[in-house]
Order: C-alpha cells, then sequence, then structure tokens
C-alpha cells in the first residue's frame, strides 16, 4: 500500500472535521428542532389553560352580573324615585357589561392560538370587567342597603298606623257601647201597665159588646239619668190577629221603621215618678182573644202588657 503524502493527509484531515461539523450542526439543528417543537406544545398549552381559564372567568362574570341585575330589580321595590332611577341606571350597565361578557367570550373561542397579543389583550380587558364589576357590587350593596331601611321604616310605619286605627277602632267601640249605656240608662221606663175595658158609662165590663173605651195605665218610673222635659207617650194596642187598632194614627219612629199609635199623650217628665193614663175609644168590631199593648216613648218601646177579651 502506498503511503499518504503529507498534502493527502491534510485533506484527509480537512475532510474527517468537515464530516465531524457536519454531524455536529446535524445533531445540534435536531435538538434545536425538538426543542422547538417541545417549546412550542408547551406554549400551546398554556394558551390552552389560559383560554379555559378565561372562559371560566367571563362564565363566572356572566353568572355574576346577572345575580347582581337580579339584586338590583328586589332593590328598588321600595323608596323614592330617585332608588327608581340609580337602579335603572345600574341594570343599563350590567346589560351593557354581560353584552361585552358575550363578545369577549365569542372572540375567545375564534382567536388563534398563536395569536398571543390578542390574548392578552382578551385578558386584560376580563381584569377591567372584574374591576368594573366590583364597583356594582358596591353600588348595589348600598341601594340594598337602603331598601332594607326602607322596608323596615315602612313596617314600622305600618305597624304603628295599624295601632293607631286599633287604638280608634277601640275608643270608637267603647264611645258607642258608652253612648249606648247612656241611652239605655236615660231612655224612660213604664212600669206597673194595666189595662181595664170600661162601658159607655165608665163602668169596668167583662162583656165585649158592652165596650167602649180601653184604659191603659201605669207609671214612667223615677230616672235621674233622663233629660227632663216634654215628652210624647205612644200607644199601640194590636188584636187578635196582630193587627193594630185603629186610632188617632199620630206617626213615629220605631228601629227604622214609622209605626202609627192608636192613642198618645204628651206629658211632662221631670225625673220622677209619674203616673200616666191612656184612652182609646173602641172605634171598631172588637175580637174575642188576646190583645197586645206596646207603649213607645223617644223612639223606645218602653212597656208592654197584654189582656184577653171573651164573649
Amino acid at each position: 500500500m502506498q503511503a499518504l503524502t503529507s498534502k493527502q493527509k491534510k485533506l484527509l484531515i480537512v475532510a474527517a472535521f468537515v464530516a465531524v461539523v457536519f454531524l455536529l450542526g446535524l445533531l445540534f439543528f435536531s435538538l434545536l428542532s425538538r426543542e422547538r417543537r417541545h417549546l412550542d406544545q408547551e406554549k400551546k398549552e398554556l394558551v390552552a389553560m389560559e383560554r379555559s381559564k378565561m372562559q371560566e372567568e367571563l362564565s363566572a362574570l356572566q353568572e355574576e352580573f346577572g345575580i347582581q341585575a337580579q339584586k338590583i330589580r328586589g332593590a328598588s321595590d321600595y323608596g323614592e324615585n330617585r332608588l327608581h332611577i340609580a337602579s335603572d341606571s345600574i341594570l343599563d350597565q350590567l346589560s351593557e357589561a354581560q353584552a361585552k361578557v358575550d363578545r369577549l367570550m365569542a372572540e375567545l373561542r375564534a382567536v388563534k392560538d398563536n395569536d398571543a397579543k390578542r390574548i392578552n389583550e382578551l385578558s386584560q380587558e376580563i381584569t377591567s370587567l372584574r374591576k368594573v364589576l366590583r364597583s356594582y357590587v358596591a353600588q348595589i350593596d348600598s341601594l340594598q342597603r337602603i331598601n332594607t331601611e326602607l322596608r323596615a321604616e315602612n313596617q314600622r310605619m305600618s305597624d304603628h298606623i295599624e295601632a293607631t286605627e286599633a287604638e280608634t277602632r277601640k275608643l270608637a267601640g267603647e264611645k258607642s257601647s258608652l253612648t249606648a249605656q247612656v241611652a239605655r240608662a236615660a231612655r224612660l221606663d213604664a212600669q206597673g201597665l194595666r189595662t181595664a175595658s170600661l162601658d159607655k158609662r165608665g163602668r169596668v165590663t167583662q162583656r165585649i159588646d158592652k165596650i167602649r173605651t180601653i184604659k191603659v195605665e201605669g207609671t214612667i218610673a223615677r230616672n235621674v239619668t233622663a233629660q227632663p222635659g216634654r215628652r210624647v207617650l205612644y200607644l199601640r194596642i194590636l188584636n187578635p190577629n196582630d193587627q193594630p187598632l185603629a186610632g188617632d194614627g199620630v206617626a213615629f219612629s220605631y228601629e227604622g221603621s214609622t209605626l202609627h199609635s192608636t192613642a198618645s199623650k204628651e206629658i211632662e217628665y221631670g225625673g220622677e215618678d209619674l203616673p200616666f193614663v191612656l184612652y182609646w175609644n173602641v172605634a171598631e168590631t172588637l175580637l174575642v182573644g188576646t190583645y197586645r199593648v206596646e207603649l213607645f216613648a223617644d223612639g223606645s218601646l218602653i212597656g208592654r202588657t197584654s189582656f184577653s177579651l171573651r164573649d
């Protein structure tokens, strides 16, 4: 084998060096490519994680904005008009914020994974929305606090009005009861009512065909509560058929109805016992049976009795 010359040896060494450098270069680029693919994969995973995190934040913001909107609707049930105006303004702003959240969610779904700049911008917008939400929460809490105070004040006023009305009804009832008691206490009372049937000579008779006059007498009892002065006594005699006997026909009121007397008489009452007598001259055919006698004064029934007639 022929020995290599010095020049050939140098060329061989250079060729070997170039081959080694080439192989090292290939190895370097291979490692670099692998590392780049690894970094790209990590970047994609990070972007996917960031995108997922941002989507969760946007969903949470959307839900929270909805909760705050519901709270503000409930906070404006009571209060002055300025509270309704403030509530409407915040509701409008919440609606705008919710619309912005919808837009960001749609844009986040559409943005490419390698568009890091836009993803970062979206992240900054989400951060801004969180600050806006905190501001709304503070305003809504303030409105709810005012609303709670107004509700409490409304309840206190309602309770006070109810208590006042109850007290008024109680006093009115007591007054009405007292008035009724005074009226009953001041009412005249006819005691010892008795009747007699008289003939044409004024003698007592039991023969129905001889009776010409019915006499009714008694005593208006002492009553210092009753107002002294002139009174009219109204006598009603009802036959066995419960029909009033015809008489002077003077009209008077009793329990909302207008009645007509069989006989009447004016008296002067001074608060002490006062005897009285009333007469009814027979003006119709008398019937056999029991007759009812009722005496009225001042719109009240003050006495009653009955008598019977036989053949």
